[in-house]
C-alpha cells in the first residue's frame, strides 16, 4: 500500500470545487469521469516561488462504452484553466506505470488529493513501491539533469541543481526508509545537506533560471552530489522493497476490470 502524506494545501477550498467542478465537466464531454486529482510541481516539492503556476495531475477514466469501439480515446489529457496547468492519465494507463515503479505516478497517488473517489483509495492499497521502479525513476531524473544539464553548462540553474538532489534524495529515502517523501525541504534536513537549504531559498526567491551566486561553493555542492549518486546505489542494494509479483498484477487488472464493469451502460 501507498500511504498518504499530510502536507497542506495551497488552494482553499473555494478554489479547489470551482477547478474540479471544471474539470469533470470538460472530462463527461469526453466520456470521463474523475478519480483524483492533486498539486504537483514545485508545490509538493517543497520550493514554488511567488510567480510559479500551479500543476496540478489526476487520474480519470473512460466510461467503458468509449472504449469498445475502432477509435482508441487518448490516455493522457491535458488541460490549463487560467494558472493552473492539468495533465491526467487514465486509469489503465496509470495503474501499468505504477506497477512498473514511475516514481512521478507513485508520488502522485501518495500524497495529499483535493479530490479523491472510492476507486482511488482502492487503488491506493493496491500500489506497492517498486524496487528496481523507484530506483530508476529517481536516480534517472538525477543523472538526466546533471549529464544533460549541469556537466555540459547548458542550464546550470539552480533549478536544475534542485532537480539533481531532489532525485537523489527521494530515491534514497524511499528506498531506505519504504515510504515516498517529495518535499526536498524535509529531504534536505532528513539528509543534513546544507547547501540545498540555500538553493531552495534561491528558488522561492524566483531566481530558479539564475546561475550559481559567486559566494556560493560549487565544490561543496559537487561533492555533495556525488556523494548522493553513490549513495542511492548503495541504498538499492540493502533497500527491503521488492520487485512486484504475478500476483499483484493479477489484482490491479481484476480491480480493473470490475470497475470498467461499473460504468459500462453510463
Amino acid at each position: 500500500m501507498v500511504e498518504a502524506n499530510e502536507e497542506g494545501c495551497k488552494m482553499d477550498l473555494e478554489e479547489q470545487m470551482r477547478i474540479i467542478a471544471i474539470v469533470k465537466c470538460k472530462l463527461s464531454a469526453k466520456s470521463a469521469r474523475l478519480i483524483s486529482l492533486m498539486i504537483s510541481g514545485s508545490d509538493l516539492y517543497g520550493f514554488s516561488s511567488y510567480d510559479s503556476d500551479v500543476d496540478l495531475r489526476g487520474i480519470f477514466i473512460y466510461n467503458t462504452n468509449a472504449l469498445l469501439g475502432l477509435e482508441h480515446p487518448k490516455e493522457t489529457i491535458e488541460m490549463k484553466i487560467g494558472n493552473y496547468d492539468i495533465v491526467m492519465h487514465e486509469l489503465g494507463k496509470t495503474m501499468k506505470l505504477a506497477y512498473k515503479g514511475n516514481a512521478n505516478i507513485l508520488e502522485h497517488i501518495s500524497t495529499k488529493q483535493i479530490y479523491t473517489s472510492l476507486e482511488f483509495l482502492e487503488l491506493q492499497d493496491l500500489i506497492v513501491l517498486n524496487k528496481k521502479g523507484i530506483y530508476n525513476s529517481f536516480k534517472g531524473l538525477a543523472t538526466h539533469n546533471y549529464k544533460k544539464f549541469i556537466m555540459t553548462g547548458r542550464k546550470k540553474t539552480i533549478k536544475k541543481y534542485l532537480y539533481v538532489f531532489r532525485g537523489l534524495m527521494a530515491g534514497i529515502y524511499a528506498l531506505q526508509v519504504g515510504k515516498l517523501e517529495p518535499d526536498l525541504e524535509k529531504l534536505s534536513r532528513h539528509f543534513k545537506v546544507q547547501e540545498v537549504k540555500a538553493l531552495i531559498k534561491l528558488k522561492k526567491e524566483g531566481k530558479e533560471k539564475n546561475g550559481l551566486p559567486p559566494k556560493m561553493d560549487t565544490g561543496s555542492i559537487e561533492l555533495a552530489i556525488e556523494k548522493l549518486f553513490s549513495k542511492i546505489d548503495k541504498a538499492y542494494v540493502k533497500t527491503s522493497l521488492t520487485e512486484p509479483t504475478k500476483d499483484d498484477w493479477k489484482e490491479l487488472n481484476n480491480f480493473l476490470v470490475k470497475t470498467r464493469k461499473k460504468y459500462i451502460d453510463t
